[in-house]
């Protein structure tokens, strides 16, 4: 990734580092001598400030109790089978008592996420106070650019938590000098408000154009409020499909599809706010600066005997379920012809001229693995110029490859189920065929246009190209829980699960982790807590 050097002042990092409850980060006061009220209305605090929203928000990303830990338990990825030897880790795939208030992975997840939600409200609140104070309009835009980055960011973690957790506090602030705001859960159509009136403003501020650097812009923001008014529960009061067609629409002639779907994941190619695909990606650096971690994850432990510098090893953390990587035929999601299975899935364990065939410890090291997080800049073989950006060291645990969160495929598809819900099936199959002839290489065979289909099965078949399209992407959890389908699929599809037998519809939300219980004064450690745990 470009490695972009952001300098974070102490007043971020003494708020980000180390809290452990969204209540607790309120409570650490910047480390400067300055108060709260005067730091947050500085802005030479506040602009590097909220670009180091950004590398928390990556942080909070990156490795286990980031991407890695939120593709488990599903119908397209599960635990290998090492990793089910960790009895508390096993939960998120079985589903049983052991994913529970105590999990320290689902504790991770939730703490991760509430820095930079805390530190995205205080700078909030101190550009709002700036911005009605200020003198010419010059300074005006610059604040009005710097809170729509703080409240895109802030309604990127908001998003996660409350389709992960549903009801979570809302943090807003009045007095910066007052941290003593109430931390309780709110109704879902406060959090969802809240999240609505931060994209609207970033749809507003934002800068124009394709993202060229960690910053997102006005079509990122765009892209969320479709995805909001599809995403958010029917109880939120969010739910309008009508209304996500219309956002997704005045973006749709401000991207392209890559020609090649391979470009996308490339690290030689496309790579790094350079793609006319890339709505908004997440920066990263191959290095020990900024990396993911996921290869680490991601990658096979047969190969990590070689040595960490085998750029496809690592330790089967996370594997493609046999319904992700089978061809249809075999009862899997693949068709004949379709190019992403290649790019996305890893059946090949041929390294160095040598075919690995026999697992060094679990019986499934050797079986399919996800394969675009593979950074091959990394690899003891890569030259020079190929690892320019692999400063501290080729190993598989620096994987940097940017992030590709939204993506315009996924905006596709996203408007074509839009499109089909507001019963204009014939133009969402129109739309669907335009991504699937990229998949077949630019010319998509008659028997694999999508022609005929009722709503209905518009719907069972557009979970599947989404999976094909964007699987292990981080959409897919969620794809499940709006559409209802939780349950279902993955007690089908997910190996663990099904023989575990213990799923059930309260696991569509994760529990409220314990230490948030009892450190936060505003949250009753029985009634706050999710039904089921």
């Amino acid at each position: 990734m470009k490695n972009i050097n952001i300098k974070i002042f102490a007043i971020a990092l003494a708020i980000a580092a180390g809290a452990s409850s969204c209540s607790d980060a309120l409570d650490q006061l910047p480390k400067t001598s300055l108060s709260p009220q005067q730091a947050y209305t500085d802005l030479n605090v506040l602009e590097p400030l909220v670009d180091g929203l950004y590398t928390t928000y990556a942080n909070a990303k990156a490795g286990r109790s980031g991407l890695t830990f939120t593709m488990l338990g599903l119908d397209e990825t599960k635990q290998g089978i090492v990793q089910m030897m960790d009895a508390g880790q096993s939960g998120l795939d079985n589903y049983d008592g052991m994913l529970n208030e105590s999990s320290s992975q689902i504790s991770a997840m939730w703490q991760r996420r509430w820095p930079t939600v805390n530190v995205a409200a205080q700078s909030i609140r101190g550009l709002e106070i700036l911005a009605a104070n200020a003198k010419d309009s010059t300074t005006l835009n610059k604040i009005r650019l710097l809170r729509a980055n703080a409240c895109f960011m802030r309604a990127m973690c908001m998003f996660e938590l409350t389709m992960y957790w549903g009801e979570v506090p809302v943090v807003e602030i009045q007095d910066l000098n007052n941290t003593n705001i109430d931390m309780s859960r709110k109704s879902l159509s406060v959090v969802w408000k809240q999240i609505f009136d931060d994209l609207t403003y970033a749809s507003q501020y934002l800068d124009a154009g394709r993202q060229t650097g960690p910053r997102a812009t006005v079509g990122a923001a765009k892209a969320m409020l479709g995805k909001l008014f599809m995403y958010a529960p029917v109880e939120s009061g969010y739910r309008n499909f009508a209304t996500a067609k219309g956002y997704f629409e005045q973006i749709l002639n401000s991207y392209s599809l890559e020609s090649k779907y391979s470009t996308l994941f490339d690290e030689y190619g496309k790579m790094e706010f350079n793609s006319n695909e890339s709505v908004f990606e997440v920066n990263y650096i191959c290095n020990s600066q900024q990396p993911n971690y996921w290869q680490w994850d991601m990658g096979s432990r047969t190969l990590a005997s070689l040595g960490e510098s085998c750029y496809i090893g690592g330790y089967d953390v996370v594997l493609p379920t046999e319904y992700a990587y089978k061809m249809q035929s075999a009862g899997g999601v693949w068709e004949d012809g379709d190019q992403r299975k290649d790019v996305s899935i890893r059946t090949d364990f041929t390294y160095r001229g040598q075919k690995y065939t026999v697992p060094s410890w679990g019986a499934d090291e050797l079986d399919p693995h996800i394969k675009k997080y593979e950074d091959r800049r990394l690899d003891k073989f890569s030259t020079p110029a190929q690892a320019v950006d692999a400063t501290s060291g080729r190993s598989f645990y620096w994987s940097g490859k940017n992030y590709l969160f939204i993506r315009f495929a996924d905006v596709l598809l996203c408007y074509a189920e839009c499109l089909n819900e507001l019963g204009s099936t014939s133009d969402a199959m129109t739309v669907v065929n335009r991504v699937r002839t990229r998949a077949w290489g630019g010319t998509l065979p008659a028997d694999k246009q999508w022609s005929g289909l009722s709503q209905d099965q518009f719907r069972v078949n557009i979970l599947d190209e989404r999976m094909r399209e964007l699987c292990f992407e981080g959409w897919r959890r969620m794809d499940l829980i709006r559409t209802g389908k939780f349950v279902e699929l993955i007690k089908d599809r997910n190996p663990w699960t099904k023989a575990k037998g213990t799923i059930q519809d309260f696991n569509v939300r994760w529990p409220i982790p314990e230490i948030e219980l009892k450190n936060n004064p505003y949250m009753d450690p029985i009634k706050d807590q999710n039904p089921g745990y």
